[in-house]
C-alpha cells in the first residue's frame, strides 16, 4: 500500500522526535508524549504509525538493519577464489550502506549502544553464514563471528571516534582486515 506524503512526514517527524529525546533520555524515561510534542503531532496520529516507543525503537533499528542486510549480499560464485578486489567491494558495500544511516545510527549508538551494536553483530552474522551458504561453502563459523565482530566494533569507532569520512573509512577498515589475513597466513 502505498502511503500518502502526510503520513510519511508524520512518520519522520517521530523518528526524529524520538532520536532527538534518545540523545538525553534513556528509552524508558521517554514518554510517547514527549515525542509526540516534540514531533508536534497528535498521540492518535503516533499510535496511527506505532503500537509503543518500543515499537518505534524497533522499526528504527530494523530498517537500518534491513537496509545494511542488503549490501552484505555475495559478490562472486566461489568464496575459495575470491580476490582482494571483490573482498574489498564486499567491505566498501557494508559501509557505503552504514553512511547512508550515518545519522540515525550515531543517535542509535549514543542513546543504545549495547543493544545496537548486538543487533547490528547478529545482523552481520546471520547475513554473511546465510551468504556463505547459497554459495554452497561451509562458512568457518569462528570466522564469521570474528569478521562481524570486527566491522561491528569499527563502525561503532568509525561513528562515535572519529571524524573519518566514507573513503577514509573504507580505506582504514581494508588495511586493519588486510593486516589480520596477513597476521592468520
Amino acid at each position: 500500500m502505498k502511503q500518502d506524503l502526510r503520513f510519511q512526514k508524520t512518520e519522520k517527524a517521530l523518528q526524529n522526535a524520538f532520536l532527538e529525546l534518545l540523545q538525553s533520555k534513556e528509552i524508558s524515561k521517554i514518554s510517547v508524549k514527549e515525542i509526540c510534542s516534540l514531533a508536534q503531532v497528535s498521540r492518535n496520529a503516533f499510535y496511527q504509525h506505532y503500537e509503543t516507543k518500543e515499537h518505534l525503537y524497533d522499526n528504527l533499528l530494523n530498517d537500518i538493519l534491513l537496509s545494511i542486510e542488503q549490501a552484505c549480499k555475495p559478490l562472486v560464485k566461489d568464496l575459495a577464489h575470491i580476490s582482494a578486489a571483490e573482498g574489498r567491494l564486499f567491505l566498501d558495500n557494508i559501509l557505503r550502506a552504514v553512511e547512508q544511516h550515518r545519522f540515525v545510527m550515531y543517535r542509535l549508538l549514543t542513546s543504545q549502544p549495547a543493544a545496537f551494536s548486538a543487533a547490528f553483530h547478529k545482523m552481520l552474522l546471520s547475513a554473511t553464514i546465510e551468504g556463505s551458504q547459497t554459495l554452497m561453502t561451509t562458512p568457518d563459523i569462528s570466522y564469521l563471528h570474528i569478521f562481524s565482530g570486527g566491522v561491528t566494533a569499527f563502525v561503532s569507532y568509525w561513528l562515535l571516534e572519529t571524524s573519518f569520512t566514507l573513503e577514509e573509512a573504507q580505506e582504514k577498515l581494508f588495511a586493519i582486515l588486510g593486516q589480520l589475513r596477513v597476521v592468520s597466513d
